[in-house]
């Protein structure tokens, strides 16, 4: 066989290679910042497990990823294309359509990731949304002010990452934001969605569908928690939810009503978001890809399985590990998001039970400034227990140590870098 892999995380995280098996032709379009050591030695070494490599300094948004996957199909004549980032799903479906390869089609990605395609699939097939609605030029939000009231969730139909979105509570934040956005005046328009806001506690489900058939499951609650709370610096965290915890039957229920409504590809990793109300469980989204924020990790910490690594092995056809029932144990992760200013110390090594996998991303005398996405985070840490309510405890404790440790000095405004 035959892979073409459409590629922008670190290579240290992604051995394809070993994943996909011997006596096949792997040939890797990646990203240069993202993916390559900056050693040269270890680049090297990355590069060779591959039939061949192009690597792209413009990856991220140009049409050189096209050209150069085209030009070498006609050399190789490629049976599968494999991409694992939210950014590519699009991009290797519509080769996959244009080259009559299998896998995901432009259809499927589309409707998981056009947040208005798919939740007007939902929305027809019965599951409970918060009312939305197109939001393409100013009028229709206001509009929509009239139907729902304030507050509003207004988010770019096909972002990533909390990216773009804001929450605006009353018309003189909505015509800020209007002003701000200079697509809401044009003819062609903006390619953004309106939400009425819920109160919630945020769940995320995470699992892998192998063959049509689901092959793990399982829910995660973020708490009192919020993915825009990280772009006001608070700290966001997520642990599993127990096997006996009565919430569960019904967030794996309401994801495989999604997941049956959608045109899924009959192998891919999933992430769904839904929202714990107090009228109920809604649904935000979900993704026909592997989560971002350490959740990979998360996942594996709880269950002993790698997701990423399942996928692709399933889709070359290699013999998966035993994928137990119900996590091993309880994972959780914790990030910490930036705050504008010197940063004048960070943590160093943490001696707290039952934290594991502390990274600091920043070094002591660098400038910060705020989150640009829900993932961003100048330090952040894995924690792993017998129960939620010990893993809980002590994320607590993680974050309790992480401010005394951590020093941040304020800088006049000017000086932010933001």
């Amino acid at each position: 066989m035959n892979y073409l892999i459409l590629n922008r995380s670190p290579l240290t995280t992604r051995p394809y290679r070993e994943w996909i098996g011997e006596g096949h032709r792997i040939v890797l379009v990646t990203d240069a910042a993202r993916a390559l050591s900056a050693d040269d030695g270890v680049r090297t070494e990355q590069l060779a497990a591959f039939e061949e490599t192009v690597v792209l300094v413009d990856y991220h948004d140009s049409v050189a990823v096209e050209r150069e996957a085209l030009r070498l199909h006609a050399e190789f004549g490629f049976d599968e294309i494999i991409a694992l980032s939210e950014f590519d799903l699009l991009r290797a479906a519509r080769l996959r359509d244009l080259l009559g390869l299998r896998g995901q089609n432009e259809e499927s990605a589309i409707a998981f990731r056009d947040k208005l395609v798919m939740k007007d699939l939902l929305r027809e097939a019965g599951v409970p949304l918060a009312p939305y609605a197109p939001a393409a030029d100013a009028t229709s939000l206001i509009r929509f002010t009239q139907e729902h009231g304030f507050p509003i969730v207004v988010k770019p139909r096909r972002g990533g990452g909390s990216m773009g979105i804001e929450i605006l509570h009353d018309e003189d934040e909505l015509w800020n934001y209007a002003t701000r956005t200079t697509q809401l005046g044009t003819d062609d328009g903006a390619p953004l969605l309106v939400e009425a806001h819920v109160e919630h506690e945020l769940f995320h489900i995470d699992g892998l569908v192998v063959d049509g058939h689901i092959q793990l499951i399982w829910p995660s609650t973020q708490g009192t928690t919020t993915c825009l709370g990280m772009l006001d610096g608070h700290m966001l965290h997520s642990t599993m939810l127990d096997a006996d915890d009565p919430r569960l039957d019904d967030l794996r229920k309401l994801t495989t009503t999604a997941l049956e409504t959608l045109p899924t590809p009959t192998t891919t990793i999933f992430h769904a978001e839904i929202f714990g109300t107090p009228d109920g469980l809604v649904f935000n989204e979900i993704a026909s890809r592997m989560a971002g924020g350490r959740i990979e990790e998360q996942i594996r910490l709880g269950f002993g399985v790698h997701l990423p690594e399942l996928y692709i092995r399933a889709l070359a056809g290699n013999t998966l590990a035993e994928i137990p029932e119900q996590p091993l144990r309880t994972g959780g992760l914790a990030l910490f998001p930036p705050r504008p200013g010197l940063l004048r110390a960070v943590p160093g090594e943490c001696s707290i039970p039952g934290v594991t996998g502390l990274k600091v991303a920043a070094q002591a005398g660098t400038r910060l400034g705020t989150a640009h996405t829900s993932v961003e985070n100048f330090a952040s840490a894995l924690v792993v227990g017998a129960s939620r309510a010990e893993a809980v405890r002590t994320i607590e404790e993680l974050r309790v140590w992480i401010e005394a440790e951590t020093v941040i000095e304020p800088l006049p405004p000017s000086d932010f870098e933001v």
